[in-house]
C-alpha cells in the first residue's frame, strides 16, 4: 500500500517501516525466514505463526523541548512502533526458543536500518529514531514466544496540519 502527501506523517512513517520489515518474507535474511509481517487491524484477525512480526502502534507523545518556531509552528511528536516478533517452534525442535527470537529480533533491527547512516529519517518524514529496550513475550499458554523491539520516531508537523512534514 502506497501513501502519499494526502496522509498523516505519522501513517507515512509506519508504512516505511512496514515495507523494510517485509523484506525478510522476501529473502532479505540470510540467518531468518520470516513468514509473515502483519499489520493489525482491529477489525481483522490474524493467526499467530511461527516466525511472524506484527506491527503495532504505541503511544504518540509531544516533544515540546524539540518544537521550533515559526508560522504555524513545528510540533514535535514521538511515536512508539511495536515490532513484535512470534516465534511458535516445533516441540521437536531442539534449537532454544530464545536463539530464534535473538534472529528475528535482530534481522528486524537490521532490516529497520538498512544499513544506512540515514535510516532514522524514514524518507525525510522523521527527524531521529531509536530502538528501546527489548521485552519478551513469553508463552501464556498459546505456545508463543517472542520479543516486543520498540521503535521510538520523532517527527515533526505543523502545529495544525499533520499531515506536513516539518523538518
Amino acid at each position: 500500500m502506497s501513501l502519499s502527501a494526502s496522509s498523516p506523517v505519522v501513517e507515512r512513517i509506519a508504512q516505511v517501516i512496514y515495507d523494510r520489515l517485509m523484506l525478510l518474507t522476501a529473502g532479505g535474511s540470510a540467518y531468518i525466514y520470516v513468514s509473515e509481517v502483519v499489520r493489525y487491524n482491529r477489525k481483522d484477525t490474524y493467526t499467530p505463526t511461527d516466525k511472524q512480526i506484527v506491527l503495532t502502534m504505541g503511544a504518540n507523545e509531544r516533544v515540546p523541548e524539540l518544537d521550533h518556531e515559526g508560522n504555524p509552528p513545528a510540533v514535535c511528536r514521538q511515536q512508539t512502533f511495536n515490532i513484535r516478533c512470534h516465534v511458535i517452534p516445533s516441540e521437536f525442535d531442539e534449537t532454544p526458543s530464545d536463539t530464534y527470537v535473538n534472529l528475528m529480533v535482530f534481522e528486524a533491527m537490521k532490516a529497520i536500518t538498512n544499513n544506512q547512516a540515514t535510516w532514522h529519517n524514514f524518507d525525510n518524514l522523521a527527524i531521529d529514531a531509536e530502538f528501546d529496550s527489548t521485552e519478551p513475550i513469553e508463552d501464556d499458554g498459546t505456545g508463543i514466544d517472542g520479543a516486543n523491539l520498540p521503535l521510538l520516531v520523532r517527527y515533526r508537523t505543523d502545529e495544525n496540519n499533520p499531515y506536513n512534514v516539518r523538518m
